[in-house]
């Protein structure tokens, strides 16, 4: 039999569609779904802020600003959603739908690519349901949500293309990519590892009826000699190409500046390692001297490192003012953030790896859920000059933000000090679930795991290699623990639980003479 004939036959023994649940259990549950999460939003049903974030966000939507170190896709849908209803309770409204439908597609994963059984494909989407980490972010005004649904929808396409291996599909997957990365540049590293990775999974897991586990092995990588495969790597890679470049051009043209993902990543990476930093290092010989002083502003502390990003005084304020010139100061510093890397990479691992540690301390986990929830906004221009805002357009005081606000969207900031207001559902449920976190920041062993006990391997190859990439990145690039960072780990950490308890009830089934793995 060909390896054509397998994959129909494996289709044909899939569960075709939603449509094709018995009862109407499957549109049931996705009633469900929405209106739990609706009638959670009616328990709490405030828009929250996050220091510096939602207010770029909020003057992208007011003013058309461009943020130098933030996606700029979310500033306009908060203009499209509660600009004409003047309003933010309409963008919580959209950001609650997708939060259903974020869930119902975890669920749709595990009833049609995964083939579990229905009753525990809707107790895992009801899992993803009541997530604290979706939860809490689907009250913000922050990309989480939106970035949630489209990566949410890669996944969903991937798993598609791994059983259908169609190159349309993954021309769907590169658009979805892109969308993803226009509203959290955290994804990039991910969608760019994934076009050229998805084919080879797609390919490399391929395996013929009747094959034994010698021949597999000898012949694993005969794939690299058909023209199929070839073509389906060019395309994917071709697409990710044209549309990131489309990207940074529209990025470029908006922001009047070069074309590129963001103006302000060379100043993160270089505040994200700074206690690695050397004058050796430096791109330029007036930074080399910032580095050599650097004992004056805490330069070594790894506790710091945020404060070396905003803080006046610190490592990018000083640089900045030294180098005024906005796209040299920024390449220079991305220069010397990489050229550190490069030199002792194992120092930046190292501060990785003593990040993801503090993570284990219940009592940090439980006081950086608070924190989360607890930041303000801006008191004066000092701190509005950090977010990056251009000084010509620096004219809002905290009074001004309180007035735009009003007058746009009839919402009014309070206090800068947001943790005295008064405790709400999903704060309380966001810092309850600090026992959560210390399973997603288990994800990468749960997926590593999980290739040994699946007996198909396209499936968890992929969630493996969309955890270690997630992974790796959110800790080599993360300043402190924060629960905020593990949010899209959360949703790979589901699949890896689901997926898992499929591979053991396949076991199971094969012990007792029953059989088909669907992934």
């Amino acid at each position: 039999m060909s390896s054509e004939q397998v994959g129909k036959t494996v289709r044909e023994l899939s569960p075709k569609s939603t449509l094709s649940f018995g009862n109407g259990s499957w549109w049931l549950f996705c009633l469900a779904i929405v209106a739990l999460k609706f009638l959670l939003l009616a328990l709490d049903p405030l828009p929250k802020l996050y220091l510096g974030d939602s207010l770029s966000y909020l003057w992208t939507a007011i003013s058309g600003w461009i943020p130098p170190d933030r996606s700029y896709f979310y500033g306009y849908v908060i203009r499209w959603l509660s600009g004409w209803t003047q309003s933010l309770t309409s963008l919580l409204i959209a950001q609650v739908f997708l939060g259903a439908v974020i869930a119902i597609t975890l669920a749709w994963i595990c009833r049609v690519m995964f083939g579990l059984s229905e009753p525990l494909s809707y107790f895992f989407g009801f899992l993803c349901a009541i997530d604290p980490l979706q939860l809490a972010w689907e009250r913000y005004v922050m990309t989480e949500t939106f970035s949630l649904f489209f990566y949410a929808l890669v996944l969903q396409q991937s798993f598609v293309y791994l059983r259908d291996r169609r190159i349309t599909t993954l021309v769907v997957i590169q658009c979805l990519s892109i969308i993803t990365i226009g509203f959290r540049m955290i994804f990039l590293v991910i969608v760019e590892v994934m076009a050229f990775a998805l084919p080879l999974i797609a390919f490399l897991s391929e395996i013929k009826s009747g094959e034994t586990a010698t021949t597999v092995r000898s012949g694993r990588l005969r794939f690299l000699n058909r023209a199929s495969f070839w073509g389906h790597l060019a395309t994917s890679v071709v697409a990710m190409f044209l549309l990131d470049q489309g990207y940074k051009q529209a990025n470029g043209f908006l922001s009047h500046r070069e074309p590129d993902h963001l103006y302000g990543t060379g100043y993160f990476l270089l505040a994200a390692w700074a206690p690695t930093l050397q004058p050796q290092d430096a791109a330029d010989s007036r930074l080399a001297e910032i580095i050599q002083h650097g004992s004056e502003f805490g330069l070594r502390n790894p506790s710091l490192r945020l404060a070396q990003r905003f803080t006046p005084g610190c490592l990018i304020d000083r640089w900045r003012h030294t180098e005024t010139d906005e796209r040299k100061s920024s390449q220079i510093a991305r220069r010397t953030a990489l050229n550190a890397f490069l030199r002792n990479p194992a120092a930046v691992i190292g501060l990785a790896a003593k990040t993801y540690f503090a993570s284990w301390s219940r009592e940090m986990m439980e006081n950086s859920a608070k924190s989360d929830v607890a930041f303000g906004i801006p008191e004066d221009q000092r701190q509005l000059a950090a977010l990056g805002i251009p000084e010509d357009q620096r004219q809002l005081t905290e009074q001004q933000l309180r007035s735009q606000n009003a007058e746009r969207f009839h919402f009014v900031l309070t206090s800068a000090d947001i943790a005295s207001n008064p405790q709400t559902l999903t704060k309380w449920y966001y810092i309850a679930g600090w026992p959560y976190y210390f399973v997603v920041l288990l994800s990468p062993l749960l997926s590593f795991v999980l290739l040994f006990v699946a007996a198909k391997k396209a499936c968890p190859l992929l969630l493996f290699v969309h955890t270690a990439v997630m992974f790796a990145v959110t800790f080599l690039l993360t300043t402190y623990p924060a629960p905020r960072f593990l949010h899209s780990l959360s949703f790979l950490t589901i699949l890896i639980l689901a997926l898992t308890v499929k591979s053991l009830l396949d076991r199971w089934k094969n012990a007792h003479g029953e059989d088909v793995v669907v992934c």
